[in-house]
């Protein structure tokens, strides 16, 4: 390799990095460096999803959608239920999907699909856990937001 070619290649490492450190130590965003902003925040220390609860006789079992709802999968459906809700007439709509959701739940038990609980009703919560390392309180959020319910 010649000594030009050489120099220019050592030039523009030297020049990369210097605009990346540059960006980083002054919290600025210029392509193609980043402070990656995203991730030198700190974040709020909870986590929120959208979970289904089906009433019962005797209080409410979570709806695993995948096993119930087949062949639907819970991040489609989740994702669905906030556009719905977003759209003009969104309670009402909302309500109208999940008595639809109601429904497949029955038809596929009725089916013999899954053996689950017979329902009653159907709730959209949002419901909130505080990260814990490997998800010890999984079972015990901390709060939950209702969203839309429909009943029989």
């Amino acid at each position: 390799m010649s000594r030009s070619r050489m120099w220019l290649v050592n030039l523009l490492i030297v020049g990369i990095a210097t605009g990346q450190l540059c960006d980083v130590a002054l919290d600025r965003d210029h392509w193609p460096f980043s402070s990656y902003p995203m991730f030198s925040r700190p974040r709020e220390p909870v986590v929120r999803v959208k979970r289904l609860y089906g009433v019962t006789a005797e209080g409410e079992v979570p709806i695993v959608v995948p096993r119930y709802l087949a062949p639907f999968h819970e991040a489609r459906l989740m994702t669905a239920f906030t556009r719905i809700g977003r759209q003009p007439e969104g309670a009402a709509r909302l309500d109208a999907a999940l008595r639809w959701t109601l429904d497949r739940y029955d038809v596929l038990r009725s089916s013999g699909a899954h053996a689950g609980p017979a329902l009653r009703g159907m709730r959209l919560y949002v419901v909130t856990w505080p990260i814990h390392p490997q998800a010890a309180n999984r079972d015990a959020p901390l709060g939950r937001t209702l969203l839309g319910e429909v009943s029989r």
